[in-house]
């Protein structure tokens, strides 16, 4: 496959295949995040003595400092407790335990986009609302429904970030089984 747009071959859609989180991509989001809060931190105590007290400046420090440090809490926390696949992809259905507790059935899944913003790119599954409504959704999935509708994805949000594969393994194989099971009935 290559990086965006073409697929090479047709995915095994009789198997589950799971994806697992990259402990390595989990590392490096923990480097940045802590090095980002030591910096915010020297922002917000005032520790760069060539820049002037700007009361604006040290704001963003502290704001820095609880971002940064929320980033760095979720990283230790997805490389402590994060074992078993994070996504998997069956005949049944599409399962992101970032997501939901439950696999997404395929009956339930009315399209599959992608969405791109500041360089991100992820699998936006628009599902029909009633099944939404009954599904075990995360509280991060909870909460960022309204905002990622307002900025135009409009569904559960499935990222590549932080696992194994990149976006278009993911995308591809979640299309191919949608489709398998499309064609069945």
């Amino acid at each position: 496959m290559t990086a965006d747009t073409t697929k090479d071959a047709t995915t095994d859609t009789s198997r589950t295949i799971e994806f697992h989180a990259s402990p390595s991509r989990l590392f490096t989001l923990l480097v940045f995040s802590a090095m980002s809060t030591g910096i915010a931190a020297m922002l917000a105590f005032r520790l760069f003595p060539e820049m002037p007290s700007d009361p604006a400046t040290v704001s963003a420090g502290y704001s820095g400092i609880v971002f940064f440090s929320f980033c760095a809490a979720v990283a230790i926390w997805r490389l402590i407790a994060q074992r078993g696949p994070v996504v998997t992809i069956s005949p049944s259905g599409l399962r992101d335990v970032r997501v939901a507790a439950e696999p997404i059935p395929w009956h339930a899944i009315k399209g599959i986009s992608t969405w791109r913003m500041q360089r991100q790119t992820v699998l936006v599954v628009a599902i029909d609302p009633v099944t939404e409504a009954r599904l075990p959704l995360t509280r991060v999935a909870r909460w960022m429904r309204n905002a990622n509708r307002t900025l135009g994805a409009d569904g559960l949000v499935v990222s590549p970030q932080g696992l194994k594969v990149g976006y278009p393994t993911l995308y591809y194989t979640c299309l191919d089984f949608w489709m398998a099971w499309r064609d069945v009935r």
